[in-house]
């Protein structure tokens, strides 16, 4: 009787321990995740900030693409 109880102990702690295991690792996985979110983010904030400074703050004047056949000033 106490030796099966002492295996059903034993059994249960090695099951935790699996659990634990499991947990740890998914934890891992998505703290990689998160981070490669934040990499993405950083990387997409840049990319606006370079489109936001591309345009002449000075300039009153609408952009035109350069391939609209127009040039600028409206000549």
């Amino acid at each position: 009787m106490d030796e099966d109880r002492a295996n059903k102990i034993e059994e249960a702690q090695l099951f935790a321990e699996k659990r634990s295991d499991d947990h740890d690792e998914a934890i891992r996985e998505l703290g990689e995740r998160v981070l490669q979110l934040i990499k993405r983010i950083d990387r997409l904030e840049e990319k606006f900030d370079r489109v936001l400074t591309a345009a002449d703050p000075g300039s009153d004047e609408p952009e035109v693409p350069p391939h609209s056949g127009r040039l600028p000033g409206g000549r």
